[in-house]
């Protein structure tokens, strides 16, 4: 099915707004996506209570995508139809840290919640195509918006890949940096593992928390069924002798999982979930890594997007 079918004429192609802080912004968006006998349509509906879906969601992670891009989106239980605006700004729109210039609100039925996966699949693909994203922010009017998408003839059944799920960039060290900038970069943000990277940007390996917390124990303490025994043993004395000349480079493991951007769902899923990976780091073709996903990020934009 055309993604082109789930527009509403005009309304849904918005270029060149005002910007301004994210939820006003939103609240423009929908004020125009929702006009001309929306609400009449779908009588159970109101700006306000779909401002507050957009709102929750964007609470429990930003929608934005990196490359200046965001999807807000809500499932709504009362919507008869999906369907979703383009809005682009000269001045960018903050989503948290995010900057961005292209927004595409999504809005979906609670019974068919993978359409706004799949439309954000295939316009974040297109929109990675060379000179469309600038077109896209040149266009002028609706109209001129509006033929840029339909030129390309964007579809939902095509099959949805890494590079539409991944996460953008943001936590790395380099093979340089000190073992205690990496753990304490990892203790602050909660991470179970961190890419290592060359001054290129692209992947060596990664430093998972079990790494760090097992190293200098020796052998025989993996195989301990009790310590009550021991009457002295600091499991930490290696670490803290070491932890001055311990490069990220000689801590990581070099079999961290890298895969290219047309990794498929399916593939994403057994490497995660069979083949036990924390991490999975999705590169470009010259090899730089430009995201990564894990389990938490495919279940929520997958399952339960």
């Amino acid at each position: 099915m055309k993604i082109m079918n789930y527009t509403r004429r005009e309304a849904s192609w918005q270029p060149r707004l005002g910007s301004g802080p994210r939820d006003a912004v939103l609240g423009t968006i929908l004020e125009q996506l929702c006009s001309n006998g929306f609400y009449t349509v779908n009588c159970e509906l109101s700006h306000e209570g779909i401002m507050q879906a957009l709102i929750a969601r964007e609470a429990q992670r930003t929608t934005a995508m990196g490359e200046g891009i965001a999807f807000p989106h809500a499932r709504l239980p009362q919507l008869k139809q999906a369907l979703f605006a383009v809005a682009t700004f000269e001045e960018p729109v903050m989503f948290e840290e995010f900057p961005v210039q292209i927004i595409c609100l999504i809005l979906v039925p609670t019974s068919d919640p993978s359409v706004s996966l799949k439309i954000m699949a295939q316009f974040s693909r297109l929109l990675m195509e060379q000179g469309v994203k600038e077109q896209v922010l040149n266009a002028s009017d609706p109209a001129g918006l509006r033929n840029i998408f339909k030129a390309h003839n964007p579809r939902i059944d095509k099959p949805i890949l890494a590079r539409d799920i991944m996460r953008p960039p943001r936590f790395s060290v380099l093979d340089t940096d000190s073992v205690a900038t990496c753990s304490h970069l990892m203790s602050v943000n909660n991470l179970q593992a961190v890419p290592v990277l060359n001054d290129r940007r692209e992947v060596l390996g990664e430093i998972t928390v079990e790494r760090l917390f097992r190293y200098g124990l020796p052998e025989f303490f993996s195989n301990l069924k009790s310590v009550s025994f021991i009457a002295e043993f600091d499991p930490f004395e290696k670490y803290f002798d070491d932890e001055s000349d311990i490069k990220a480079g000689d801590m990581m493991e070099p079999s961290a999982r890298i895969v290219p951007m047309d990794y498929t769902i399916m593939e994403i899923v057994f490497d995660l979930a069979i083949q036990n990976y924390l991490k999975l780091y999705v590169t470009d073709q010259d090899g730089r890594w430009i995201g990564a996903i894990d389990k938490g990020l495919v279940l929520d934009n997958v399952i339960n997007h």
